[in-house]
């Protein structure tokens, strides 16, 4: 089969490499995770996505001018179906390039304009992501190299419909890429953070510290986990109200981040209940930290909203041991947290080390 728009645009066998290195699909485990968009993603949710995708585009008025009957509108299902069927599917391959280009020639016809093609992207991107299943989400590596494929497939499909519908506006074809690939990182970036503080996620922190575990132990270099929690924090949800608990909340966020060092990871563990993972820390400059944020968070009153609000901190602190791993370095760490607790809060406790024995103290 000749390739007509592909010798047109140099997508010879060098040319697609060079496509696919600077939209970032050139990793090998990028055929892998095709498969899985198309097994897990797509096939089983393909009616759903197409339905969401066409509800959400009706509504646009671009999209309704250019789409006025019906029978436009089942044959654009149709044509979706079948586009989304092959979606990364051989994606290195002359076929697929020939027929996304193709996809813009055909859209040069109807007057496509490239703020709809880039809004359709960017929904299609999110619809996919959002059907990714649970099992796949459980593991965060797994997750967010998943979300990062269909982040740069996509953007290599918009890529090749507007090289035939803009190809002699390059300026315009590279700020799009650039706009769907920079929407990317920030939806990467949304995947690590948590909303509210600006910290961590609890997920990206304990992946952190999987990782970092491993290589401290075989190095022989501390680490160090501090947990944390905000003392009587219902009472100020109860008293001021939620609004002004999440101000609170973001704002002993600031504290905590103030102390701490590149290589430091700061996280927001649940509610109102922090994690730092203090790599090549042991535990007495650990403490020594975990003292200089209780000190500072209750310094001085929080001012939210003409409102002065005291709050205290009681932090936890363990080092790793030569046969910890991430699950048994947290607990020792938070067995610290309730026995600072139960010492009256506003204060630091430290597991001990290992071979001394520890007063475990019930939860308060």
């Amino acid at each position: 089969m000749e390739h007509f728009l592909c010798q047109r645009f140099g997508f010879d066998a060098d040319g697609i490499n060079v496509r696919l290195g600077l939209i970032g699909l050139s990793e090998p485990h990028s055929v892998q995770l095709s498969q899985e968009l198309q097994t897990f993603v797509i096939r089983p949710n393909i009616d759903a996505i197409i339905d969401s995708f066409y509800e959400v585009l009706g509504r646009n008025p671009q999209f309704t001018e250019i789409v006025r009957s019906q029978s436009q509108f089942s044959r654009l299902k149709m044509t979706q179906r079948r586009y989304l069927l092959s979606l990364g599917e051989d994606f290195d391959t002359q076929q697929y390039f020939e027929e996304r280009l193709r996809i813009g020639a055909v859209h040069q016809y109807v007057d496509v304009s490239l703020a709809l093609y880039h809004s359709a992207y960017r929904l299609l991107q999110s619809l996919l992501i959002d059907n990714i299943p649970q099992e796949l989400q459980s593991d965060p590596t797994h997750f967010r190299s998943l979300v990062q494929f269909i982040i740069t497939i996509t953007a290599l499909d918009m890529s090749l419909t507007i090289e035939t519908y803009y190809s002699d506006k390059v300026v315009s074809l590279e700020r799009s890429i650039g706009s769907i690939l920079d929407e990317g990182r920030a939806l990467r970036r949304s995947l690590q953070t948590d909303s509210l503080t600006n910290l961590c996620s609890r997920a990206f922190a304990i992946e952190v510290l999987k990782e970092a575990l491993p290589i401290s132990q075989e190095k022989r270099r501390p680490l160090s986990v501090v947990m944390a929690d905000l003392d009587h924090f219902k009472t100020i949800n109860d008293q001021y109200g939620h609004l002004i608990g999440d101000k609170v909340l973001a704002a002993a966020a600031s504290r905590l981040t103030y102390d701490s060092r590149d290589g430091d990871t700061i996280g927001r563990y649940g509610g109102e209940e922090f994690i730092m993972i203090l790599d090549g820390t042991d535990i007495i400059d650990a403490t020594q930290f975990a003292e200089r944020i209780r000190s500072r968070m209750n310094a001085d009153p929080f001012t939210v909203a003409d409102l002065s609000i005291p709050v205290t901190i009681s932090l936890g602190v363990a080092e790793a041991w030569d046969d910890d791993d991430a699950e048994s370095l947290v607990a020792r760490a938070d067995r610290a947290l309730y026995k600072a607790k139960a010492a009256g809060r506003d204060c630091v406790e430290a597991a001990s080390a290992k071979g001394l024995p520890i007063d475990l103290v019930a939860e308060s």
